[in-house]
């Protein structure tokens, strides 16, 4: 899955869109945990893991922020 940046000229646009991304994550998470009998703990923890790698994935692209 790739990911892109939008970028909005509307700022209600962004934060509908940021809402149910939001949305749509903690529904993924809740079928992960159902899924695997995994801790609240674990799943903040993969999430935490995620972003880590998303960060390093943008560094890399981009150079430096």
């Amino acid at each position: 899955m790739a990911f892109t940046r939008i970028y909005m000229a509307n700022p209600d646009q962004k934060t509908i869109l940021t809402e149910q991304t939001s949305k749509d994550i903690i529904e993924i998470c809740k079928k992960f945990q159902d899924n695997s009998g995994s801790s609240n703990s674990e799943v903040k923890t993969l999430l935490i893991e995620i972003a880590r790698l998303w960060e390093t994935e943008e560094k890399n692209k981009f150079g430096f922020r």
